[in-house]
């Protein structure tokens, strides 16, 4: 897997865990048994063009970190999303990265003289790990106590779900 994909893959993964705590913690107080519940996901696949699809999905998780960034008093979870070039290709990836992990990855990159290609396995630095804990925990308390931010999030999810359905019935077509 690419670094860019694999930093957006962690962001992904770091937005959604704290999303599955927030949900079970209005679950447990709203008195719902979640193993009671049946959840239905259904995706509404629209005539516009992947690449369409692809640019509302890049705002829409711009927009998300921007009002996550303004109610965020941490400036190393301040995330900025930008366009990358991996190297050895001209393909620009849409990657979002927190302050505090693009400072692991220039410490990593000190450390072996500039060799990026391990970049993304940040697991070993305890300092990493803790700042991620930390992010998490950070998220799941905005998105807890703000409305706005929860409704960034849900468009971005829904913008995210119609592109993986369309890329996915093109697949099969």
């Amino acid at each position: 897997m690419k670094p860019n994909r694999t930093i957006l893959a962690l962001f992904v993964a770091l937005l959604a865990l704290p999303l599955v705590a927030v949900g079970q913690g209005e679950e447990a107080s709203n008195g719902v048994a979640s193993n009671d519940e049946t959840v239905e996901n259904s995706a509404v696949v629209s005539r516009k063009s992947k690449s369409s699809l692809r640019r509302e999905v890049f705002e829409a998780e711009e927009d998300f970190y921007s009002i996550f960034n303004n109610l965020n008093d941490d400036k190393d979870f301040d995330v900025r999303c930008r366009y990358e070039k991996a190297t050895g290709t001209n393909i620009k990836n849409h990657v979002c990265r927190a302050r505090f992990v693009s400072k692991a990855f220039e410490r990593h990159a000190r450390r072996n003289r500039n060799d990026m290609s391990r970049a993304a396995n940040q697991s070993a630095d305890p300092i990493f790990e803790a700042k991620t804990l930390e992010y998490q925990k950070r998220m799941e308390e905005l998105m807890a106590a703000n409305p706005e931010l929860q409704a960034a999030f849900d468009r971005y999810n829904t913008a995210r779900v119609q592109f993986t359905a369309h890329r996915e019935e093109n697949v099969r077509n």
